[in-house]
């Protein structure tokens, strides 16, 4: 009988569950809408209900006719979401989000007051995103976070309900001080910070059994208990996996409500500049790269405003030669994070005209700015870690877009490899067929990943882009010393 491995992924908008065979064919998949969940009680304030989320989990769960029947089962999540327990277990808060900006203060107190936390930035940059910073702001803002007992990260928290154990990934935990080179945390940086590192889930390899379903699990999911549960990742890491990015100078680019570009080096070099962070990978490799505001925000909102769907844009954009026609545009609506990190310069509009004053000049401009953004990352990390990337692949929904893959290839000026399952929960099921089913992960994951299409760039975009970008990032830091 053909052994069947489950991933859970918890995204921004959906969770998404699947059932993969050990011939890495997806077998079932389902799906529950949070973006519902998602609530912002002040500005830079982003949270949501973790009973909300388990509830939404139980249900595209329950849609799965083979879930009694899994072997395995591993959980993916975003990446620095996060919640903390009372001594009995249950939160007192809400998941905090990652891409909450409550805590900028903190970040500043932190890199002023822990000389270990500023050294690891040529690793892990401070800025409000992180864990630590919010653990400060909780612990000054929030009378009950005196209870804490445990941190648990998204995806921790439902492997908590599923089976009772607390463990966490170096992965997972990337956005907290995880130690690259060996297990733990980096202990003077919470020591300087006031936060007990003994609230942090003990980290665990990557692909290692952390527990197995509960009876109580059972009753809630369907899923039998004593099923292995497998320690994963990121939900951007995850999709590194389905893409099939597994070796150095490889790179993986998630395209959804963010951008992700994640390249596979095999060497720690600082980032002197603070552009990209690094995060331990599968099979001692790591994952060199960043999250950026250039996904599908500004186009979604751009067609919400124009009333057309982003069909209909396309088709409009694709009768736009590239460059479209003098119109530069910034789509990080949050804040830049290349050329380096400069929260105050957002989303701008440079070189309007009469002529280029249309909807298929700002979706093509749209587009192309998230191609800019694209390849000064991918530059960053190549300068930095000497790591030729020659294999470029891009999963997520934006992927599905031809004229936007064609773009990104003319951009980057490499082939652009489109991968036909963006979802990161089979990522996680690879992982589960690896680390319960001790399946070899290249196999499995050479079977699973399809290519949709590959885009090849034209040598004369690819000049007239060079141009450009060096003129985008120009602009970007003439405005970070104004704004």
């Amino acid at each position: 009988m053909t052994r069947l491995f489950m991933g859970i992924d918890v995204g921004t908008k959906n969770v998404k569950a699947v059932i993969l065979s050990e011939g890495g064919e997806v077998v079932e998949r389902a799906s529950a809408p949070i973006y519902d969940l998602v609530t912002r009680p002040r500005e830079g304030f982003v949270e949501r209900d973790p009973e909300g989320v388990w509830s939404r989990v139980k249900e595209a769960l329950g849609k799965l006719k083979n879930r009694g029947k899994v072997e395995g089962v591993c959980v993916d999540s975003t990446s620095g979401t996060f919640l903390t327990l009372d001594k009995d277990g249950e939160p007192i808060h809400p998941f905090i989000m990652y891409n909450d900006s409550r805590a900028v203060e903190e970040a500043e107190e932190l890199r002023r007051v822990s000389k270990a936390a500023r050294e690891f930035e040529k690793y892990l940059p401070i800025n409000s995103r992180l864990v630590l910073p919010k653990l400060m702001w909780l612990k000054k803002n929030l009378p009950e976070f005196g209870k804490a007992e445990q941190v648990l990260h998204e995806s921790d928290y439902l492997v908590y309900r599923l089976s009772g154990a607390v463990a966490t990934s170096a992965n997972t935990a990337g956005k907290a001080h995880a130690l690259l080179d060996r297990p733990g945390y980096l202990v003077e940086a919470y020591r300087d910070s006031g936060i007990p590192v003994e609230i942090m889930p003990p980290i665990r390899p990557i692909g290692s059994v952390v527990g197995h379903v509960s009876t109580e699990g059972e009753r809630e999911t369907g899923i039998p208990s004593g099923t292995p549960i497998v320690n994963g990742v990121t939900d951007a890491s995850a999709g590194d996996i389905t893409s099939g990015a597994l070796e150095a100078g490889q790179a993986s680019v998630t395209i959804g409500t963010s951008l992700t570009v994640h390249v596979v080096v095999d060497r720690l070099v600082p980032d002197l500049h603070r552009r990209f962070y690094y995060k331990l990978y599968v099979n001692d490799l790591y994952l060199a790269g960043g999250f950026t505001n250039a996904g599908t925000t500004a186009m979604d909102s751009l067609s919400r405003v124009l009333g057309s769907s982003l069909d209909e844009l396309s088709s409009m954009a694709s009768k736009i030669p590239p460059g479209s026609d003098g119109l530069l545009v910034c789509n990080e609506l949050y804040g830049v994070r290349v050329p380096k990190d400069y929260p105050n310069v957002r989303g701008f509009i440079v070189g309007l005209s009469e002529r280029n004053f249309t909807a298929g000049h700002l979706f093509r401009s749209i587009l192309e700015a998230s191609g800019y953004t694209l390849k000064l990352l991918l530059s960053a990390v190549e300068e930095t870690t000497k790591t030729k990337i020659h294999d470029l692949r891009i999963s997520g929904g934006g992927s599905r877009n031809n004229l936007f893959m064609q773009i990104l290839s003319d951009i980057v000026g490499l082939p652009v490899r489109a991968i036909e399952e963006p979802d990161s929960a089979v990522g996680s099921a690879l992982l589960a067929a690896w680390g319960a089913g001790e399946l070899k992960l290249r196999e499995i994951v050479d079977k699973s990943v399809k290519v949709r299409r590959v885009f090849n760039p034209n040598p004369e975009n690819v000049k007239r882009y060079g141009k450009l970008l060096e003129k985008y990032r120009r602009i970007v830091e003439t405005l970070a010393e104004i704004l």
